[in-house]
C-alpha cells in the first residue's frame, strides 16, 4: 500500500508548490503598486536591484519599489519594474542598490503587436516585473543612501574592474569573449560575434552556466589537494572547493544557469566527501527543486528548461552511447567522449531547441570538439590572468596566451558558421510536434540501447504522425491567402502572402525589422520568399492573383487602396470604388470625411507609420461617421484570409 504514502506526498507537494506560486506572483501581494498607483504620475521610492546597462539613449536598470507617496504620506509597496533613465552625468553613475526618488508613470509592457512575435511582456512577467517607465533626468533625485549588500557591492565593483582590465590588456572582440566566459558580462557582446555562436551551435560557451561551473569544478579538485594531510584535511578541501564555487557564482552575478550549476555540485561534493551513494538524477532533481522554492515562475524559462534537459541527457544517454565504440588511444578515446557528450545533450535538447529557436545546427559535433577543450585552456588562463595582473611580466604573458587562446576560439566559431549548410534556419514547429518529437526520441534512444522492438515500433508510428501532421501543414501552406499588415513602428507594413511567396509593396523595411517583428510568423506559415516593392508599380504576380496598379492592388477577389499622400484621393466622386479596406499611412493629411466621399469601403486600416495626433483626430472622425476603422498601433497586425 506504499502508494497511498506516495499519493499523499505529491499532494502535499503539489499543494505546497502552488501556495508558493501564489506568494510569489506580484499581483496577489497586497503591496502590489498596480493597487496602489495613481492614473498619471506618481512619486515613487526606488532601489536599484540589477547593475545599470548604458543604451544608447538612455541608463537601463531594474529597480524594486518599496513605496508610494500619497496624500503626503509613504505607502508600502512591493513591486519590480524596469526603469529607462535619460542618459546624463547623473544617470551614468549609478550603481546596483542605489536609492532614488522617481516622479514618473507606470505604464504596463505591451504585449506583442504581431503573431508569433517574442512575447518579452511574458518574459518580463516571468522575472516579476510588470512594469516599466522612462525618466527624464529632472524627475529622479538620488537620496544619498546605497542599500545593496556589502558583499554584493564589493562583488558588481569588482567585477566592474576586472571587465576593464580585459578591456585594458586583451581589448577588441577576446576582451567582449572573455568578460562573457569568465565573468558573465555579455552587455558589450556584438550581435554579429553573438550570431556566429549561435550558427555553430556553441552558444553555450559564452553563456556562463553548467558547463563553466563543471570545468572549474575539475580544476578545483585537482588543484586543492594541499590540506588533505592535515588532521581536517578533507573538511578544508570541502570547504575551499564549495567558497571558491559560490564566490565564482557571485563573480558572475548570480545568473540563474550558474546557480542552478552551482547547487548541483555543491550536492555532488557534500555527498562525495561524506562517501554517501549520490544517484546523478535526484541530484539534480535536488537541486530544480530548491530553485523552484525561491522561483516557481523559472519552470517556464527556457534557460531552465533546456540547462536541466541537457544535463538529464548526459546523465542518461552518455555512458551508454560512450560504451558503444572503445578506442584503443587516448587522443581517440578524448575526441569520442565529447561527441558522446555533445550527442547526448544535443538529442535532450532538440525539440525545445527548434521551438525556441527555431533553427539547428548543423555541424554542433564539429564546433563543439574544437571548441569545448579551448574553453577549459581559456578559464585556466582566464584566472591565471586576473591572479598575476599586478605582476609586471607575468601579466604581460597570462594576457598574451589569454588572447591568443580566445583569438583561436573566435576564428574556429567563425569558421564553422561560415561553412556551407553550417545551419538550418526557418525551423517552426508547434507545442504538439514537440510532444511527438520527445517520444518519438524516447522510443528510438531507448531502443537502440535495449533492443526492444515493440520500442522501435512504437517510434516508427510517432514519427509517422509527425510527417503526416507535417504534410498537412504543408498542404495548408500552399493554399494559404493572407493579407497582413504588421506592426513596425513607424513604417508601413503591407504584406501579400500567396501559398509560400510574400510580396511587400509601398514600403522601405529592412531586414533587422523583418527579424525583430515579422520572420517568426513567416517562417510558420512556411514562407520560403518574399519580394519588396519600393515605388509604385504596374504588375500581376502570383499567377494572377495578386494585380497592382499605382495606389490600388486587388488580391483574389478583394480590392484594396493605399492612401499615402493626398494626391491618392480622386477629387472627383461621381463613381466611387468599391473597396473591401483602405490602408492609409502617415503621410496622408486630409480628413476622412474626402475618403468617405471619394470610396465605398469596408474598413479603414490605419497602418503602423501614422503619428499619434494624426491617429486620435482621424479615429474621433471615424467615430463621428460611424465609419468601422481598425488601429495597427492600439490593435496590433490586422490578419485576414482572403
Amino acid at each position: 500500500m506504499r502508494w497511498i504514502s506516495g499519493l499523499l506526498i505529491f499532494i502535499t507537494l503539489f499543494a505546497f508548490g502552488y501556495c508558493t506560486s501564489l506568494l510569489r506572483t506580484p499581483s496577489e501581494n497586497k503591496n502590489y503598486v498596480g493597487n496602489i498607483k495613481g492614473n498619471g504620475r506618481d512619486s515613487l521610492i526606488v532601489t536599484l536591484t540589477s547593475i545599470p546597462q548604458e543604451k544608447q539613449r538612455t541608463i537601463k536598470a531594474t529597480g524594486e519599489i518599496t513605496g508610494v507617496f500619497k496624500n503626503g504620506l509613504v505607502t508600502k509597496a512591493n513591486s519590480q519594474a524596469l526603469f529607462y533613465f535619460q542618459k546624463n552625468s547623473i544617470s551614468e553613475n549609478l550603481n546596483y542598490g542605489d536609492k532614488l526618488c522617481v516622479y514618473s508613470n507606470l505604464q504596463e509592457i505591451e504585449p506583442p503587436s504581431n503573431p508569433d512575435e517574442f512575447d518579452y511582456k511574458q518574459y518580463l512577467q516571468l522575472h516579476g516585473i510588470n512594469y516599466e517607465c522612462y525618466t527624464p533626468g529632472k524627475d529622479y533625485i538620488l537620496s544619498g543612501t546605497n542599500e545593496s549588500n556589502s558583499l554584493l557591492q564589493f562583488v558588481n565593483n569588482s567585477r566592474k574592474k576586472l571587465v576593464s582590465l580585459l578591456n585594458e590588456k586583451i581589448g577588441g572582440k577576446e576582451a567582449e569573449i572573455a568578460s562573457a566566459i569568465l565573468l558573465g558580462y555579455r552587455e558589450d557582446l556584438s550581435q554579429p560575434l553573438t550570431q556566429s555562436f549561435i550558427d555553430s551551435g556553441v552558444i553555450h560557451v559564452i553563456c556562463v552556466a553548467g558547463l563553466h561551473v563543471g570545468i572549474l569544478f575539475i580544476i578545483l579538485n585537482y588543484i586543492i589537494i594541499f590540506p588533505v594531510k592535515l588532521k581536517y584535511g578533507n573538511q578544508l578541501s570541502l570547504l575551499i572547493i564549495l567558497l571558491l564555487l559560490w564566490l565564482y557564482a557571485l563573480f558572475t552575478g548570480l545568473a540563474t544557469p550558474v546557480l542552478r550549476a552551482t547547487i548541483m555540485f555543491s550536492f555532488l561534493t557534500v555527498g562525495r566527501h561524506f562517501r554517501k551513494y549520490t544517484n546523478t538524477v535526484n541530484t539534480l532533481a535536488a537541486s530544480a527543486f530548491l530553485m523552484l522554492l525561491f522561483d516557481p515562475f523559472s519552470i517556464a524559462d527556457s534557460s531552465f528548461q533546456l540547462s536541466y534537459l541537457a544535463v538529464f541527457g548526459i546523465i542518461i544517454i552518455y555512458k551508454p552511447l560512450q560504451s558503444v565504440f572503445k578506442p584503443s588511444t587516448l587522443f581517440v578515446r578524448r575526441i569520442w567522449e565529447l561527441i558522446c557528450v555533445s550527442v547526448s545533450a544535443q538529442l535532450a535538447v532538440l525539440p525545445l531547441s527548434l521551438l525556441y529557436f527555431h533553427q539547428f545546427s548543423n555541424y554542433f559535433i564539429l564546433a563543439n570538439i574544437l571548441v569545448v577543450p579551448l574553453l577549459a585552456v581559456v578559464i585556466c588562463t582566464g584566472i591565471f590572468f586576473f591572479l598575476t595582473s599586478w605582476i609586471p611580466y607575468l601579466s604581460f604573458a597570462s594576457a598574451w596566451l589569454l588572447q591568443k587562446s580566445l583569438l583561436l576560439m573566435n576564428t574556429i566559431v567563425a569558421g564553422v558558421s561560415h561553412l556551407p549548410f553550417s545551419v538550418s534556419k526557418g525551423i517552426s514547429i508547434s507545442n504538439f510536434k514537440v510532444i511527438l518529437l520527445f517520444l518519438c526520441i524516447t522510443c528510438f534512444v531507448t531502443f537502440f540501447f535495449s533492443k526492444r522492438y515493440n520500442l522501435l515500433f512504437s517510434g516508427l508510428a510517432v514519427f509517422t504522425v509527425f510527417i503526416a501532421y507535417k504534410a498537412i501543414e504543408k498542404t495548408a501552406h500552399l493554399h494559404q491567402q493572407i493579407l497582413a499588415v504588421y506592426n513596425i513602428p513607424g513604417k508601413s507594413a503591407i504584406s501579400f502572402i500567396s501559398g509560400e511567396s510574400c510580396l511587400l509593396p509601398f514600403g522601405k523595411i529592412d531586414s533587422a525589422d523583418i527579424a525583430f517583428h515579422i520572420q517568426y510568423n513567416w517562417w510558420k506559415l512556411g514562407i520560403k520568399n518574399y519580394r519588396t516593392i519600393y515605388s509604385d508599380t504596374n504588375a500581376t504576380l502570383f499567377s494572377g492573383k495578386l494585380m497592382l496598379q499605382k495606389q490600388f492592388a486587388q488580391f483574389n477577389n478583394q480590392r484594396v487602396a493605399f492612401i499615402r499622400q493626398n494626391t491618392d484621393v480622386p477629387s472627383s466622386s461621381a463613381n466611387k470604388l468599391h473597396l473591401h479596406c483602405i490602408i492609409v499611412s502617415g503621410r496622408y493629411d486630409l480628413d476622412m470625411l474626402s475618403l468617405k466621399n471619394a470610396f465605398n469601403f469596408d474598413t479603414l486600416i490605419f497602418d503602423s507609420s501614422v503619428p499619434d495626433y494624426k491617429l486620435k483626430k482621424w479615429e474621433k472622425e471615424c467615430q463621428q461617421l460611424n465609419l468601422p476603422y481598425y488601429s495597427i498601433k492600439t490593435q496590433g497586425a490586422y490578419i485576414e484570409n482572403c
